[in-house]
């Protein structure tokens, strides 16, 4: 899946499942929901769309089943 075909990462809800592109690798992550405190404590918005929390850059999240 190509980040174009992605939803931004402002509409991004980390309490729901979902898959997101880390742009760092270009590989696609598994996103569960059971981190989301945690990811809403530590990741940081930047400029350019983009979400950095951990090793990861994320740059757009799509839902599980699609759509």
């Amino acid at each position: 899946m190509e980040p174009a075909s992605l939803h931004p990462m402002k509409g991004f809800n980390p309490s729901e499942p979902a898959i997101l592109h880390d742009r760092t690798t270009d590989q696609i992550v598994t996103w569960t929901g059971e981190e989301a405190d945690d990811f809403r404590r530590l990741s940081r918005a930047r400029d350019d769309g983009t979400v950095a929390w951990r090793q990861y850059l994320f740059d757009g999240w799509g839902n599980v089943l699609g759509g």
